[in-house]
């Protein structure tokens, strides 16, 4: 049971197919709901034929959404892998369901298919637990989950099916070896699945329907890899939006666009202009900070959206220099007056900390930023992350901090926001360095892990002599190197609405 009478909307019917599918979450239900990969997996497995039943990792205990089925009734398990720390969460599963880890021994009893975004720029992680794995959008090459489909009706061997799909080249089957994979993409943002399907209030931003407006970013900052692996930012057209938007609309009157910076949305505020009378509460996922405009807060406040986030990123000009991060202490400044005069009172501002080369000067630097906002008169939350060095960015060669040397910085840190009355929050050292190592593990490390009795004490371990050396180029993030599926009709299937109930 994951909550009493948790009450959802579907906006597409999962039942319908004829191959039953496990889709899994490895994290707690408000973050599923909220997570536009899971929604993508959720409506492409669906579209492929699949009778999708949902589940979460909740509580230390693998659940079924709907309340009505066993995992072990599934002879395929599909999981949507988002994020590093996740994975733990998956060994869990597989320990706790009495399922073999490792593909060779499981012999596919089930079968275990990964995506997500995770496999986009390293799976090395999870390389022997997968049969498959699929990199890249989902909605780029529908064929494959297709051919699973009707593999898995006509009952095909396990050892058939994994020969036939090794000859896609956004597959990997770690069985039969390694070999060079190309990402599935599509050029068609009006083709995308990247919208909400399910819609609760118990999601990580309440009933909210969620659609990707964007996808990549214009701007190629050093330490982000979506910029990397999605290579050419796309937008979804303006018509394309409010049509879908139209159509959550009947179930909600709570909005987000999601987009690595939805200020470069080229018609923004003509999108904003639309909403206008049509949704009680709008949010953005993020704002480029040199876009700022008193016109753009007020209507966004105007809209339900009374937070901003601005994201400086460091706080001295070398630092964003070296970060990529285009923005000087002019637009800064800048921001703050336009944010001042559209009468906003508080804001939320991202760093990192821990870059090469840092030192005290930088470190006050992010203190003298952020003491600006008050001295405008708006009160800042400061959330502060170290440098994960992540594959395919510019620092994919450097050695994160060691944890000794994070934590000093981060306890002068937290005496300057002391003094000056600044609320602030650190991210975890100890797992964001977990993440440095899961997101540039080796293929044994896979292997490892499954066979560990203690996987956070296994990655305590390893942090001591992790060096992060790159396994992962077997993966071409080239955009002329892409997958391009057929051609095909993407966006909401208009079925009737269906509300589970769970007790």
């Amino acid at each position: 049971m994951l909550q009493e009478k948790i009450t959802e909307t579907l906006l597409i019917d999962g039942s319908g197919g004829d191959v039953p599918l496990a889709l899994i979450f490895p994290n707690e239900y408000s973050v599923a709901v909220a997570n536009l990969g899971f929604n993508s997996a959720y409506f492409s497995l669906v579209k492929a034929g699949f009778s999708c039943e949902r589940f979460v990792y909740s509580g230390g205990q693998l659940k079924s959404i709907s309340g009505r089925s066993n995992i072990s009734n599934f002879k395929i398990w599909a999981f949507s892998l988002s994020f590093e720390m996740d994975l733990l969460n998956v060994f869990e599963i597989l320990s706790k369901t009495g399922v073999k880890a490792l593909s060779e021994e499981r012999k596919g009893n089930p079968v275990i298919l990964f995506g997500g975004a995770m496999t986009f720029f390293n799976p090395n992680s999870f390389w022997y637990i997968a049969d498959i794995i699929f990199h890249g959008e989902v909605e780029g090459d529908q064929r494959v989950l297709e051919l699973i489909h009707d593999a898995m009706k006509a009952h095909v061997e396990w050892s058939d099916l994994l020969s036939l799909l090794n000859e896609f080249d956004d597959l990997s089957i770690p069985l039969l070896g390694e070999k060079n994979v190309r990402l599935s993409k599509i050029k068609d943002l009006s083709k995308s699945f990247g919208e909400s399907f399910m819609l609760s209030n118990e999601g990580a931003f309440g009933k909210a329907y969620l659609l990707e407006i964007e996808r990549g970013c214009i701007h190629s900052c050093a330490f982000c890899v979506a910029s990397k692996i999605y290579a050419i930012v796309r937008f979804m057209p303006l018509d394309e939006i409010e049509r879908r938007v139209l159509y959550a609309l009947r179930y909600t009157d709570r909005v987000g666009l999601v987009g690595s910076s939805v200020s470069d949305y080229p018609q923004l505020y003509e999108l904003l202009e639309w909403l206008k009378g049509k949704v009680k509460h709008l949010s953005v996922s993020s704002l480029r900070l040199d876009t700022i405009t008193t016109e753009l807060v007020e209507t966004l406040n105007l809209l339900g959206d009374r937070e901003i986030t601005l994201a400086p990123e460091a706080g001295t000009q070398r630092m964003r220099d070296l970060l990529n991060k285009d923005i000087s202490d002019e637009e800064i400044d800048i921001a703050l007056e336009q944010v001042k005069a559209a009468g906003l009172k508080r804001i939320k501002m991202y760093f990192i900390y821990g870059l090469p080369d840092e030192d005290i000067e930088d470190l006050d630097g992010i203190a003298e930023v952020t003491d600006r906002a008050k001295r405008y008169g708006i009160i800042p939350y400061i959330s502060l992350n170290p440098l994960i060095p992540k594959p395919f960015t510019s620092f994919e060669n450097f050695r994160m901090r060691s944890q000794d040397d994070l934590k000093k910085s981060e306890r002068y840190l937290q005496k300057k926001f002391g003094k000056m009355g600044i609320r602030s929050k650190f991210e975890s050292i100890r797992l964001s360095r977990m993440q440095w190592i899961i997101s540039t593990a080796d293929k044994e490390m896979s292997k490892d892990i499954a066979l560990s009795d203690d996987r956070i004490e296994f990655l305590k371990r390893l942090d001591k002599e992790w060096e992060g050396k790159i396994t992962w180029k077997y993966i071409s993030n080239s955009w002329k190197n892409s997958v391009f599926g057929d051609n095909f009709k993407g966006g909401i299937i208009d079925v009737e609405k269906k509300n589970i109930d769970r007790r």
